[in-house]
C-alpha cells in the first residue's frame, strides 16, 4: 500500500540547465514560466515533456532522495498519534484525545524490509476530536501490518501539476481514477521531485517528462491545459504557470 511507482506511469527529470547571476537579482520566492510542451508516442509508455524556466534568488530549488530530504518538512506523510503518542489505526477502539500528526522517516533496507521512524517529539496538533474518516487510500497507509491514519505532506513533492480538460470554454481537472474506475490514489499523479543540483543555480530551464499509457487512453483528441507550480526548500510556493491549450495529436 506504500505509494510505489506504477506500471502505467513513472516520472523522470530529464534535463536541468542553469546559469549563475548576481546574488540579489531575483526574489527568493521562485518564479516559473512555460517554455514548451512535446508529446512522443512509443510502443509502450508515451512521454509528455514539459519545459519551463525558473528564477530563484537564493538558489534553493530542488530536493534529493538522501536522508536529509526525506525528513521533515519533506517527509511523504505524517502519522496521526493520540495524546499517549500511540499510532491511531483505522480500527483503534479508544484514542486519548487530542490527536497529533507526527512526521515519519521511511527507509528500505537491503533485504527489502521497510523501516519507519515516527518522530513524536515533533508532533503538532491535528484534531481535538476523533475525526477518522471511512477508509480511503488518501488518509490511510499500511504501517506495521495495520492500517494507520496519516496526513499526506504537500511538500514531499516540490513539483505539482494538474491536467485540465477544456470543454465549452470551461476547464475541469481530469480525474484519472474516475475515468478508469480505479481506487488507485496514485493513478494520474504526476507530481515529482526536481533534484537539488546546484546551490548557485538561480536561473535555468527544467525539462520534466511524464511517462504513461494514460494519455492516449483518456484524452488524445481533447483540448488540454497543464497548470503547474514548484516549492523551494524553504517551502516558498512559486506562481502557478500554465501551458497553452493543446491537443496531443497536434504535438506529434
Amino acid at each position: 500500500m506504500m505509494r510505489a511507482a506504477k506500471l502505467l506511469f513513472s516520472i523522470f527529470i530529464l534535463i536541468l540547465v542553469s546559469s549563475c547571476f548576481e546574488q540579489d537579482e531575483f526574489p527568493d520566492t521562485p518564479r516559473i514560466e512555460f517554455e514548451s510542451i512535446d508529446y512522443i508516442e512509443t510502443a509502450g509508455l508515451d512521454s509528455l515533456i514539459l519545459s519551463f524556466s525558473f528564477e530563484d534568488g537564493d538558489g534553493d530549488l530542488g530536493l534529493n532522495d538522501d536522508v536529509n530530504d526525506l525528513l521533515a518538512p519533506y517527509q511523504i506523510y505524517s502519522v496521526i498519534v493520540d495524546n499517549n503518542d500511540s499510532v491511531v489505526f483505522i480500527n483503534t477502539n479508544t484514542v486519548e484525545l487530542p490527536l497529533y500528526r507526527a512526521p515519519v522517516f521511511i527507509a528500505t533496507l537491503d533485504n527489502g524490509q521497510i523501516v519507519r521512524i515516527v518522530f513524536t517529539e515533533e508532533k503538532v496538533l491535528f484534531s481535538e476530536t476523533d475525526n477518522r474518516p471511512a477508509y480511503d487510500c488518501e488518509n490511510y497507509e499500511l504501517v506495521d501490518s495495520d492500517t494507520a491514519y496519516v496526513a499526506r505532506n504537500d511538500f514531499y513533492h516540490n513539483f505539482h501539476v494538474q491536467f485540465m480538460q477544456k470543454r465549452n470554454g470551461n476547464y475541469t481537472e481530469i480525474d484519472f481514477a474516475e475515468i478508469f474506475q480505479s481506487d488507485d490514489c496514485e493513478l494520474g499523479n504526476f507530481n515529482g521531485r526536481i533534484p537539488f543540483y546546484d546551490p548557485n543555480g538561480k536561473e535555468g530551464v527544467i525539462t520534466y517528462s511524464m511517462l504513461s499509457q494514460l494519455f492516449r487512453l483518456s484524452f488524445q483528441d481533447d483540448t488540454i491545459q497543464l497548470r503547474f507550480w514548484v516549492y523551494d526548500r524553504n517551502l516558498n510556493m512559486s506562481n502557478v504557470a500554465e501551458t497553452p491549450d493543446f491537443v496531443l495529436r497536434d504535438l506529434l
